[in-house]
């Protein structure tokens, strides 16, 4: 991780750590006109009230760089991965902090195949930015880019979604949550589209409401919901749809270790899972490891973040993969984790076996977990004290082998973040408490 670059882009508070004169540096660095050839950006947002002013700001960046600006307008992050690719831009931009509270915001940008960016290039842009002097040429006259609104090119996102779907899926009856962000208006069209019999939450964004107390962090608000409609399944997607966790007719949350095991076995079946294996994180559990060996399926095992999973199906060549969270990678189909693609590929697997959510997964034991996330001034000095990586191995070694003990510093903010999985949910609570606690005395 660098200075301003974390596992998802650069995120923080909007107009403090995220500020218009960043952006406009990044802009200024992906705009360089090399080799005398102006660059294709394209640009998109989620629904924060601060989007329009760091979009405008990397857009400025990029127009006095010399490079087209084409923006979409609010949109989903893989739908800028999706339609970089197709139309070969330079680059895309997402003005997103996903997940996070309204008032952070982030700057995702994807390289030329639709893939995270590179960890070099982000490198040069944060010497870029740190530089006293800006030194890039300013273009003038005919030179100076062009900002050109194009938010027509969602629709044919909408339309490649809609290519994923087995017809049979109208005959399920399904429950969103939008988040109140990127979603809102991209997830009702696909189904509307399906002839889907669906009911939509959340997906009416004022700028500050994405994100609050609804969407993929907050799927407990629709557990009720879900039950008492009547409805087949639920999904609810983050704030700038990338990932998405499910709900059983009953009310169960299926995260993303279950879906990608229903899919991973759906794709087995079909003789389309590359290599027979899975691209998992260190943050998935025990027991989705065990479940797939139980099929015959191996895993690899990446660090935490999509980019990392996509980097090593891209290396392998393989199908599948991705996060607990619900950052889940179908790369036959795209090169980043879609939220709304994997409610349509479970709902294809649902629709085409005739079988419910929970009777898919019933194979796949999850072990209880429990995880906190504390705030730190210095993560690498908590990860590095002597005497918390003793307590650590201490509460490990009691597990006995039957359990484990992940520890590691958030890529995107300022937490330590603390795991454990033990056979009962009182060991799971009791140990991350234990070093939870030990994190507040030495953060």
């Amino acid at each position: 991780m660098g200075k301003y670059f974390g596992t998802d882009g650069a995120r923080g508070v909007a107009n403090k750590q995220i500020t218009g004169a960043l952006a406009y540096r990044i802009g200024r660095y992906i705009g360089q006109c090399k080799n005398g050839r102006k660059n294709k950006i394209l640009i998109a947002s989620d629904t924060r009230i601060s989007g329009k002013l760091l979009g405008d700001a990397v857009g400025v960046g990029i127009v006095s760089s010399g490079s087209d600006v084409y923006n979409i307008g609010v949109s989903t992050t893989p739908s800028v991965s999706y339609l970089v690719r197709k139309h070969g831009f330079d680059y895309g931009v997402m003005i997103s902090a996903s997940h996070n509270p309204y008032y952070d915001n982030g700057i995702k940008v994807f390289n030329a195949q639709g893939e995270k960016l590179e960890a070099e290039i982000e490198d040069k842009i944060e010497e870029y930015i740190d530089s006293p002097r800006d030194d890039l040429p300013l273009m003038t006259n005919e030179n100076i880019g062009r900002h050109m609104p194009c938010d027509e090119l969602i629709d044919e996102y909408v339309e490649f979604l809609v290519s994923k779907a087995d017809p049979k899926v109208k005959n399920l009856r399904v429950f969103i949550d939008c988040s109140n962000g990127s979603s809102s208006d991209i997830a009702p069209r696909v189904l509307r589209k399906l002839g889907v019999d669906f009911e939509v939450v959340a997906n009416n964004p004022d700028g500050i409401n994405i994100n609050d107390r609804c969407g993929s962090t907050h799927i407990e608000h629709d557990s009720e919901k879900v039950q008492k409609g009547n409805f087949n399944v639920g999904f609810a997607f983050d704030g700038d749809a990338d990932r998405c966790l499910a709900l059983t007719r009953d009310g169960e949350v299926i995260d993303g270790d279950q879906l990608i095991y229903l899919n991973a076995l759906n794709l087995k079946k079909h003789g389309k899972l590359a290599g027979n294996t899975v691209v998992i994180t260190v943050m998935s559990n025990l027991g989705l490891k065990k479940a797939l060996a139980s099929e015959g399926l191996e895993y690899h095992e990446t660090t935490v973040g999509d980019k990392y999973v996509q980097q090593d199906m891209k290396a392998n060549k393989l199908s599948i993969g991705g996060e607990q969270s619900g950052h889940i990678i179908f790369l036959d189909d795209l090169n980043t984790g879609d939220g709304v693609l994997t409610m349509i590929h479970t709902l294809n697997v649902m629709a085409t076996e005739n079988k419910d959510l929970k009777e898919l997964v019933a194979n796949l034991k999850i072990y209880p977990q429990c995880l906190k996330n504390v705030m730190v001034t210095n993560k690498e000095a908590v990860l590095s004290n002597h005497g918390f990586k003793a307590k650590v191995k201490e509460l490990e070694e009691s597990l006995q082998g039957n359990g484990r003990i992940l520890v590691r510093a958030s890529g995107t903010e300022p937490k330590i973040r603390v795991m454990c999985e033990a056979p009962t949910q009182e060991q799971c609570d009791k140990i991350t408490s234990i070093l939870a606690s030990y994190v507040e005395e030495i953060r």
